[in-house]
């Protein structure tokens, strides 16, 4: 998708949501051309001869108020005394950045049920305690929000509310805490956005912000954020005091969510609607527990963004994979994820786990559907119009796994990935369902690649002197395809993997609280992940699905020097029952990182992994990324693969009732069980090593495997 911006999409908005007629909304060219005539005739204002007692510009009509920035406005209300915000660990004080996250300005304050003038910049705006309708409200101010709702049912409605502090840096916003947001909702409040365009521009700026037992409901509704440039100092860091960008251990980078969903037990659905970001995230989920979001009959889009990423130029290399690279949503802290309907394009993830579940199906016409709330009430009830599939593209990865314990479901949908199609990293225990018709379609051959944890490999500073904790800046390996295993038993010694499930450090934080947070450990917030006493398991369940592409396990391997004590073993279980086909090969493996060449390559020449070692170390040779920067963030995630088992990479693979297993390469597991009428069946010049034991070209049933 061509980039689009910020003023493109609101002046759009604009448009569509005040013309009076449908058809309008698309055509009306001199309308919209006179709504922007008056906002440049507002923008164009003096200020006034006193700033402190300066009133936000409004026009006659009262249909527009804008907070211009350069108007004096001081705090009015405190989050973190009021209780407004569950994450804590905001207000740090990080090198040269000085700033209270929990110091709101909000141009309108919904309190308590009431319309809160004495704390709200607009103190008359046309609004009741319980709604406004037909407002357009543009904030303009860096750090300035747009409407806070607290402890309060309220509802927006054929309006525009937008925040477009372009300048905003990241310095005075916190998308942790919701400031700078063009609408947040905390606290005991049920809040509904219906027939409203909402847009954010500036680092950090978010559109829509849910925190702290509140919910939400969009409902036919636009919005978009578009992030901005990174101040200068900023230090790529997983403590959410001072982030505002990602880690980019993650392999993503940008610096704009369109939603968070935060706190225990909050809710956002999201229906009939159409959702941007620029690069980060479309709707996010992070620092909280069980949170439900549901995505019903709704567009997710990443739009990439041309602006500079830092001041500086610290990320200047670009993302050959993608010019939009993020993710769709984030699963953390048990949250639960449910899509139905939805049409996702992304450049890198269409979801990241870090503990949770994610569901992904498909409408039927004429079908109801509740869609729940974290309570286990129903917040919305949807009918489907029409038929609608969920349909993923990403120029990238389709998931990936990396912390706590996952379970995702593709239940009869499509999903399309240049290249792996779910990445499970070492450290976290994930089921995967794939059933009822399930499209995977990964254009490099590969369905599901398990390999160690990028951040067990990678330096990691705990005791950062601005930022309290910070990744290194470099990523090193060994040369070649690994051929030790790292030890199971080992200590770590501190470091990103050296915690349990390749979480956080023990040691504090600023402020004296763990981070819980993107690149942090999943789970409630506060806890640290509990060690496992066995290895992590994967689970792959194939149900009445007939997938082509290759299943991998690439875990438990002395990659560098920090490998030892922060890599853990997993095991891989397949499972295909029902009708259920799967043509490809199935195999433990060595893996190393590989440059976007190396990764042309392999698909160009349609090899999955090797199974000749000269042949392998002649592509290592050429292709390894043996050492490569932040600023090459996108090589996170990007291995190769050699057949090789290192008995901490061990894979079983089950069939029963009619399933059927075609194995088109070389495949190396360590145990088979057939049941029913299942079969297996191995192509010509292929072998199928089972426990050491090799299976040649032939077809295989229960009988062979008693």
């Amino acid at each position: 998708m061509k980039y689009r911006s910020y003023k493109g999409l609101l002046a759009a908005a604009v448009a569509a949501v005040l013309m009076v007629s449908a058809a309008a909304c698309g055509e009306d060219q001199q309308t919209q051309e006179q709504q922007t005539q008056a906002q440049q005739t507002q923008e164009q204002q003096e200020p006034s001869e006193e700033p402190g007692e300066q009133e936000p510009e409004e026009t006659a009509e009262g249909a527009e108020i804008v907070i211009p920035a350069d108007m004096e406005t001081e705090p009015t209300v405190d989050g973190l005394a009021d209780g407004l915000c569950s994450w804590t660990t905001g207000g740090t004080e990080a090198g040269t950045i000085n700033g209270n996250d929990y110091a709101f300005t909000p141009a309108i304050y919904i309190n308590g049920g009431a319309y809160d003038k004495e704390k709200s910049i607009v103190k008359d705006a046309d609004v009741t305690d319980t709604e406004a309708s037909n407002l357009t409200l543009t904030v303009e101010k860096e750090g300035v929000n747009g409407i806070m709702v607290n402890n309060s049912d309220y509802t927006i409605a054929d309006s525009v509310i937008s925040v477009n502090a372009a300048e905003a840096d990241g310095m005075e916003t916190c998308d942790f805490s919701g400031i700078g947001a063009a609408i947040a909702v905390y606290g005991q409040s049920a809040l509904t956005i219906r027939n409203t365009v909402v847009n954010a521009d500036g680092v950090a700026n978010l559109a829509v912000f849910t925190d702290n037992g509140s919910s939400a409901l969009l409902d036919h509704v636009t919005l978009h954020s578009d992030g901005g440039t990174l101040y200068e100092d900023y230090i790529n860091s997983p403590n959410q005091g001072t982030m505002v960008a990602p880690p980019w251990i993650l392999g993503i980078m940008g610096n704009s969510r369109g939603t968070n969903l935060e706190g225990t037990d909050s809710t956002m659905s999201v229906v009939d609607s159409d959702v941007s970001a620029s690069n980060w995230a479309v709707l996010s989920t992070d620092a909280g527990s069980n949170m439900y979001l549901n995505v019903v009959n709704t567009k997710m889009v990443l739009t990439g963004n041309e602006e500079e990423l830092q001041a500086g130029g610290l990320y200047s290399e670009t993302n050959p994979y993608t010019d939009k690279n993020g993710y769709g949503t984030y699963v953390i802290g048990n949250a639960v994820e449910t899509f139905l309907g939805t049409a996702m394009d992304v450049g890198t993830y269409a979801t990241i786990f870090t503990g949770g579940t994610g569901y992904y199906g498909n409408l039927k016409a004429g079908e109801s559907y509740d869609l729940l709330a974290a309570d286990g009430s129903t917040h919305h009830t949807y009918t489907a119009q029409e038929d609608v599939q969920t349909v993923i593209h990403s120029d990238t990865f389709g998931f990936m796994a990396h912390q706590g314990d996952n379970e995702c479901t593709l239940d009869g949908v499509e999903v399309n990935s240049a290249y792996t199609n779910f990445l499970v990293k070492s450290g976290n225990n994930s089921t995967i369902h794939v059933k009822n018709g399930t499209r995977l379609n990964a254009e490099n051959g590969i369905l599901l690649q398990l390999m160690d944890n990028d951040d067990s490999t990678t330096e990691f500073n705990p005791n950062h002197e601005t930022v309290g904790m910070a990744f290194g800046t470099t990523h090193e390996e060994y040369p070649g395809f690994p051929a030790e295993a790292v030890d199971p038993d080992a200590a770590g010694e501190g470091g990103m993997g050296g915690a349990p499930d390749g979480g956080m450090p023990e040691g504090e934080a600023p402020g004296g609280d763990m981070p819980e947070g993107e690149g942090g450990p999943g789970g409630d917030m506060g806890e640290m992940p509990k060690e496992e006493s066995g290895p992590n398991t994967t689970v792959y369940n194939v149900i009445d699905t007939e997938l082509t592409g290759a299943i991998y396990n690439g875990i438990g391997w002395n990659a560098n020097e920090l490998s030892q004590g922060k890599v853990k073993q997993m095991l891989l279980e397949v499972n295909l029952s029902g009708k259920a086909a799967l043509t490809g090969p199935i195999a433990s493996t060595s893996c190393i990182h590989a440059t976007y060449e190396g990764q042309k390559y392999l698909k160009d020449n349609k090899i999955t992994a090797f199974d000749d070692e000269e042949e392998a170390a002649a592509f290592a040779a050429d292709y390894q990324a043996t050492g490569f920067a932040i600023s090459a963030y996108f090589n996170i995630g990007q291995v190769a693969n050699l057949v090789r088992s290192n008995g901490l990479n061990d894979i079983s693979v089950s069939l029963a009732d009619t399933a059927v297993w075609t194995v088109t390469d070389t495949s190396l597991i360590q145990s088979l069980s057939i049941s029913g009428n299942a079969q297996v069946v191995v192509e010509e010049g292929v072998t199928l090593t089972v426990d050491g034991r090799v299976y040649e070209a032939g077809i295989y049933t229960a009988a062979d495997f008693r």
